[in-house]
């Protein structure tokens, strides 16, 4: 039994033919979508082509706008120029079309039921007969691609109808092919300009000082773009100014107005007002030139290392903590809104304690509003807590495992913390620095150095056989994540004892990590590898990351109490 086909004639010279022209128009349009990446120009010369091969008088693509619940017109040919114009996805034939995913042939328009006969009116078009084939692609449908009257007064045929189905299909996939060309290139795009932003961002991060300066600072960004800051300098006389920020929103927007900021606050610092009036000049900057609903939650204050005494102004970020040596915590709350809300002249109230070997500590709200596994904030109340029961001589070390303790919870948004401490009692010395090929052939004598320093401390063999072991995992993770096995990466290694507590500044020169990715995986559904995170997070005391001197790499600061 012969089986006919529709889409061709049954004269074997007429078949040939049209296949022939099938083909070649198949040719040509491929070879158009190859040349742009451009939606509207491939859509354009698609119809153009598609007109002229259907013997129609026009003819359309028309894509939907998901959020609009519209059908656009993308490209036309013909009389009348009806691109950009909408209809909703289930208005008219084209709308029919598009819902039920079917191809639609009208031979009398007028008689149609879902006809929209206004659309003739406005322009003056008449239309008599109309072919319609949906654009479906990975089983959506994505358009509706349609011709109009068919030329010498004749009548669309199963054939055209079967023909315009076939064209649909490449014409379907040249627009996903260049909507996902244009993602993939607007993603790197706004990449590029994140990570230009986070350096930007970090190079306005202060380097870690030694002791006895009696500030220590650090960060972790919940994003790409951290929104928290802080900054800290020293006066001719001795004072130490102080600056911790957090600025509202995300994104650019919200990055360059950090920068903005925290040069704005350092700048005046310097003119030693008082932080009261610190403030009030800031926010009557910010107000003038903020961008519409964004603001700045911020405190600033100086301390005095020969009277001992701090005084600061906060305006909006969370309660100041002190923790007195004896372990009784004392806090202060911020009287004053946040800066850049209101123009005119505000007061901003200060508050002054003297240190008394005690620890003053500055927080963004990213770390109270952090959530465990049940989805609960850890309130102030619960960094209180973990303030009480952080033993340690060290001020790096307690906020380095403040900023540890929040990487086991869920950040909804950046963390910072900002620690005042004399810091004179703290004894540094370096034991080791060593820069080194970022290559696994490295690891034997970097293993013989830490085993070295730490027996030489006082760690036993278990002790030292842990410690190894995380240094080694960091470095291996530099080598394949950072570098990605790059031959010619430097890495730096630095170990100091600080009193009682033995410190690992590892440094790389690769592209920057975002740090808020790199935490401790769910024990809860182990999987095979990526177990070096949790080896570290259970061996040191506490881990970070902090912006290198010169802005550039990774720093990742270890630290372990020497029992």
């Amino acid at each position: 039994m012969k089986v006919s086909n529709p889409i061709f004639s049954e004269d074997p010279a007429q078949q040939s033919a049209g296949t022939l022209e099938q083909l070649t128009l198949l040719a040509d349009l491929s070879q158009d979508f190859v040349k742009s990446m451009n939606i509207n120009d491939i859509l354009r010369r698609a119809v153009t082509r598609i007109k002229t091969y259907m013997d129609a008088e026009a003819a359309s693509v028309f894509l939907v706008d998901r959020e609009q619940q519209n059908l656009v017109c993308r490209a036309s040919a013909g009389p009348v120029d009806v691109t950009s114009m909408a209809i909703k996805t289930d208005a008219g034939i084209i709308g029919r079309t598009f819902t039920t995913g079917t191809s639609q042939m009208i031979k009398d328009a007028e008689k149609d039921k879902d006809f929209i006969c206004h659309v003739d009116t406005l322009t003056g078009f008449r239309t008599r007969s109309v072919l319609c084939a949906p654009l479906i692609s990975q089983d959506k449908t994505i358009g509706v691609i349609q011709v109009l009257n068919k030329l010498d007064e004749k009548l669309f045929q199963p054939r055209d109808n079967d023909i315009l189905r076939l064209l649909a299909t490449p014409i379907a996939l040249a627009v996903q092919n260049a909507r996902f060309t244009l993602n993939f290139v607007e993603q790197k795009r706004i990449k590029k300009e994140l990570t230009l932003a986070r350096k930007l961002q970090r190079s306005l991060l202060p380097g870690r000082l030694k002791p006895p300066f009696p500030v220590v600072g650090t960060n972790i960004s919940a994003n790409e773009v951290s929104g928290d800051f802080y900054d800290y300098f020293t006066l001719n006389d001795g004072t130490v100014g102080f600056i911790i920020g957090d600025v509202s929103g995300k994104g650019i927007d919200a990055s360059m107005l950090m920068v903005r900021a925290s040069s704005l606050l350092r700048w005046i610092g310097k003119d030693k007002l008082p932080p009261g009036q610190w403030l009030a000049k800031a926010n009557k900057e910010l107000c003038e030139k903020a961008s519409r609903g964004l603001f700045v939650c911020a405190a600033v204050g100086y301390y005095n290392p020969i009277t001992d005494e701090a005084i600061w102004s906060n305006a909006g970020l969370p309660p100041v903590i002190y923790k007195c040596p004896k372990g009784n915590i004392k806090t202060w709350t911020a009287d004053a809104p946040p800066l850049g809300i209101k123009t005119s002249d505000l007061s901003f109230d200060q508050q002054a304690t003297k240190l008394n070997s005690g620890g003053l500590y500055f927080l963004t709200d990213g770390l109270t509003d952090a959530r465990n596994e049940h989805n609960q904030r850890r309130e102030l109340e619960g960094i209180i807590e973990d303030i009480k029961n952080i033993q340690s001589e060290s001020p790096e070390v307690r906020i380095g495992k403040l900023i540890t303790s929040a990487r086991r919870h869920k950040l909804n948004d950046d963390a910072t913390v900002l620690l005042i401490e004399k810091r004179d009692h703290l004894l540094e010395e370096t034991l080791v620095a060593e820069q080194f090929k970022a290559s696994a052939c490295q690891l034997k004598h970097i293993r013989h150095k830490i085993m070295e320093v730490a027996k030489k401390v006082g760690f036993d063999d278990q002790c030292c056989q842990q410690i190894i072991l995380s240094i080694d995992e960091a470095i291996t993770n530099i080598i394949r994540h950072a570098y990605k096995d790059v031959k010619d990466g430097e890495i730096e290694l630095e170990i100091k004892k600080q009193n009682q507590t033995l410190v690992f500044y590892l440094r790389d020169f690769a592209p920057e990590v975002y740090d808020s990715s790199i935490r401790p995986r769910d024990l809860s559904n182990p999987l095979p590898g990526q177990m070096g995170i949790n080896f570290i997070d259970c061996v040191m005391d506490s881990w970070e990351f902090a912006t290198p001197k010169d802005g550039y790499g990774n720093l990742l600061i270890m630290k372990k109490e020497i029992a």
